[in-house]
């Protein structure tokens, strides 16, 4: 998700301006407060278009304990922030449109808004689907029939958001966004290794490891995740699960020679920040062929496609672009000029502030 500083504006005077309160599901001051040139994907540039499209943005991030009860527990709960909500609905009147980002703040607003007469449209950003967390489930219950709108990462949550949760209007998608100039292809390219990056449960980095097995390729998996120890890992596989900057993830996107990104099937976009920076680093990418990211891929032009769950099919791309050094620099181009032109930070601001005056202006 983006971030920015608690106000960005409009630098010009006159003309109408909206005025846009961003709720976070967690803290993301303390990444803009520490932000230097080419640390990390710039946390201001979104905003910077927002603001000459007339958009003010403001960020509320939520409190820690004793304010936020559910501090530190789960972004979750920790996005469900009491206090935060009560200074929304008793002091931010004055906004012109809320933006939840994910369904947890959205939850407190739309439950007290009638009883506190809070006339501005309540958005969510990027709800997190599931079918298998029953609390999230019953959040996106008492959250999506009743916001004013929904804005999601791909057209694949259209239709499946209409037909279970019947929303007030048809959910806008607005896709999801890269820095393309902090990705970007670097000099220090090196073949050295495939690499795998996730920390997100529709990752499957056990098919992967099936997929490799007995191969003589060096396979690096960056993620959180804990990977079952079933199947045996293999000498040429790595896990990386410590945390690294963001600097360091652009150095082993750099260095490697083609990016995996193995999925199960989805509702969420699962994948989607990996393929999008792998693209924008100019990495050919394999990926298996989930619905919930076809609008992130052109496949057999930015990159290959294979089953989900399919260990044979993967090995055998794996093989392909490991003995294929034009095809991985043709997929990669075509990968870094679709990101561009698609996901990077100023066109996807561009269609993120048109979708905010539409709701702004309902």
């Amino acid at each position: 998700m983006i971030s920015c500083h608690t106000k960005v504006g409009p630098r010009f005077v006159g003309g109408t301006i909206l005025r846009a309160l961003f709720l976070p599901p967690f803290a993301w001051q303390p990444y803009n407060n520490a932000y230097s040139a080419d640390s990390g994907p710039s946390p201001f540039e979104i905003y910077e278009v927002l603001a000459k499209r007339g958009i003010q943005s403001e960020i509320l991030d939520p409190h820690k304990r004793p304010l936020n009860p559910f501090s530190g527990r789960d972004t979750l709960l920790d996005s469900l922030d009491p206090t935060r909500a009560l200074r929304v609905l008793t002091r931010r009147r004055d906004v012109d449109i809320v933006v939840s980002v994910g369904e947890g703040a959205a939850v407190p607003l739309v439950l007290a808004k009638r009883s506190f007469a809070f006339r501005p449209p309540i958005i969510i950003w990027d709800p997190s689907l599931t079918e298998s967390w029953r609390l999230r489930e019953r959040m996106l219950d008492i959250a999506l029939p009743r916001v004013d709108g929904v804005m999601v990462l791909g057209e694949n949550q259209v239709s499946y958001i209409e037909k279970r949760w019947h929303p007030r209007s048809t959910p806008r998608v607005i896709y999801h966004h890269v820095d393309a100039n902090f990705f970007a292809p670097g000099p220090d390219a090196a073949d050295e290794y495939i690499l795998s990056v996730g920390d997100d449960v529709g990752r499957d980095f056990e098919t992967l490891i099936r997929a490799v097995e007995g191969s003589p390729r060096h396979i690096k998996i960056k993620t959180r995740r804990p990977v079952s120890s079933s199947p045996t890992l293999g000498p040429g596989v790595e896990i990386i699960s410590e945390r690294i900057t963001y600097r360091e993830l652009r150095a082993l996107y750099s260095r490697c020679s083609f990016v995996v990104v193995p999925l199960k099937q989805t509702i969420n976009a699962s994948g989607v920040s990996t393929i999008l920076e792998a693209g924008a680093m100019g990495k050919a990418l394999i990926v298996s062929d989930n619905s919930a990211i076809s609008d992130y891929i052109v496949p057999g032009e930015t990159c290959l496609t294979v089953p989900c769950d399919n260990s044979a099919a993967l090995r055998a791309a794996i093989e392909r672009l490991s003995s294929d050094r034009d095809l991985r620099d043709q997929l990669g181009s075509a990968a870094r000029s679709f990101v561009t032109s698609r996901f990077a930070n100023r066109p996807f601001a561009e269609g993120l502030a048109s979708v905010l005056t539409e709701y702004a202006r309902q």
